[in-house]
């Protein structure tokens, strides 16, 4: 397999086009199954499990001394690597997580406190979008701590951070409502400014090339597109809701030309999801990155458009994930933790990162707490996804990702009923592997429940920027994610109630 892959990477950067057919899954190094209770202890909603800890981490990075109302460090991390900057990605998917607990919230305090935060990150956008000094418009991806725009050479821009910012926001005003408050309140403060402009914006710039999520390269991001067409559905919707029919007519023309758009993304030779529509940048030679799951668990707008459990979103999330097995030491020396429990496979950016943390190596590249964390998303999102619809139909396209991480089903080209063997199967290795990915972020991650942007390829240890706010934002998520699957109804309220 390895040698394939290299020969296929090879071709690949001469721009040939390949007909290469993987014809079986390499056997994998565990099989975990179920739900499991030492995960279900150390992401528990309690203050001293790791998703507790983690929502104190999180908050921490919020409104930090010396920075604008409503604005979020990326990290409390001011030199080697200097994070201490808002991003306008990082913080709306914080600011995701915050509107989740406030929607679940049943404390007055909490939800005082929730609606706080998010109505401040309303005005904190919206001064974003009318500095004086922005280099690209609404697309521009960086801001200084007391939230104005940072002038200096930069990757912009980034059209992506609009788009989450607005579906962010748009979750939290609808929740409000429904919670009684005022629609002249979301009118004023939320809708004309910023959440319109910000629609508007992706409406019209959906098709431009935008720099990626890591910001290394210019061009035609799957991850940039799904969110866009998340952003553009759920705000036709929420314009009508606010009177503004004209606004809602223009955004649900541009989510149906950006769902129009996303079938160039899948590359049937490759069996992937490409993460960029265009030539081969930045040596990615494989075509493969984890943005484009990020991409599926940011931009999913349960309407089946690239849903989770969806055969080409498996297909591609199998190549991913062995693609790291040869990348990293560790995922050959390190399968299972002090008491004899699976850890998942590490997970990175894409298999040829150079990124350390701190600089750029020959083989520096490292997995990613937050990568790690959203394939284990993944995984109980696409479970809880297949029992919704109550069948598994594997098709030549899943098979490998079913004959790798579900071996013990047994599964071929058939449909599966919920109570068939295969279907439970299937089900309980989504959710050990899901497991088994978490139980890695536990292995690798610090006391007090600390966790920053990396772990070395070769040790394990910690490195790059220390406190990653959006590692603990998708620790979060997925925390989330497996409640739902396990079917504890009342999760996300007690983790929002926590500390009220």
């Amino acid at each position: 397999m390895a040698w394939r892959r290299q020969f296929q990477q090879f071709l690949l950067s001469l721009n040939v086009v390949l007909h290469v057919s993987y014809a079986q899954a390499p056997t994998p190094y565990a099989t975990p199954t179920g739900l499991a209770s030492d995960i279900t202890s150390y992401l528990e909603a309690s203050s001293s499990s790791e998703a507790g800890l983690a929502k104190t981490l999180m908050f921490a990075n919020i409104d930090v001394d010396n920075s604008a109302n409503g604005t979020v460090i990326a990290a409390q991390s001011y030199s080697n690597p200097n994070y201490a900057y808002n991003w306008v990605r990082d913080a709306s998917l914080t600011m995701d997580v915050v509107q989740s607990l406030y929607a679940a919230a049943t404390s007055d305090a909490a939800r005082d406190n929730y609606a706080n935060i998010l109505f401040a990150y309303a005005g904190a956008r919206t001064a974003e979008q009318n500095d004086p000094d922005l280099q690209t418009g609404l697309g521009e991806p960086k801001f200084n701590l007391n939230n104005t725009v940072f002038t200096g050479p930069w990757g912009r821009p980034q059209n992506d951070g609009p788009a989450t910012s607005a579906t962010t926001l748009m979750q939290f005003a609808t929740a409000y409502m429904n919670n009684g408050g005022s629609q002249d309140t979301v009118n004023d403060q939320i809708y004309q400014a910023p959440v319109k402009a910000d629609l508007l914006f992706v409406a019209s710039n959906w098709s431009s090339p935008s720099f990626d999520i890591w910001e290394e390269e210019s061009s035609n991001h799957f991850y940039n597109r799904l969110v866009s067409h998340r952003a553009l559905v759920l705000g036709a919707a929420f314009a009508t809701k606010m009177g503004d029919d004209s606004t809602s007519s223009t955004l649900s023309s541009a989510a149906s030309d950006v769902a129009n758009s996303l079938s160039v993304f899948w590359d049937a030779d490759l069996g992937i999801i490409k993460y960029e529509d265009g030539p081969v940048l930045n040596n990615k030679n494989s075509y493969q990155d984890i943005a484009v799951i990020l991409g599926v668990i940011h931009g999913y707008n349960d309407d089946g458009v690239f849903s989770y459990s969806n055969d080409q979103v498996l297909s591609t999330a199998y190549h991913l994930a062995i693609s790291f097995l040869d990348a990293y030491p560790i995922a050959a020396n390190q399968h299972t933790d002090s008491s004899g429990a699976s850890l998942g496979i590490p997970i990175g950016r894409y298999p040829e990162d150079i990124y350390t943390g701190t600089g750029t190596a020959e083989n520096g590249g490292n997995p990613w707490f937050l990568c790690t964390a959203a394939m284990a998303e993944l995984f109980y999102r696409a479970a809880s996804d297949l029992q919704s619809a109550g069948q598994l139909t594997v098709s030549n396209t899943s098979l490998l990702f079913w004959t790798y991480f579900s071996p013990g089903a047994n599964l071929s080209e058939d449909t599966y009923s919920s109570d068939s063997d295969g279907f439970k199967g299937a089900i309980a290795a989504l959710q050990g592997w899901g497991d088994a990915f978490i139980r890695l972020i536990q292995y690798h991650g610090g006391d007090g429940g600390h966790l920053s942007e990396e772990y070395d390829r070769n040790s394990g240890v910690m490195v790059g920027a220390a406190d990653l706010t959006w590692s603990y934002a998708s620790v979060i998520t997925a925390a989330f994610a497996r409640a739902e699957q396990s079917g504890d109804d009342s999760y996300v309220q007690d983790l929002a109630n926590l500390g009220f």
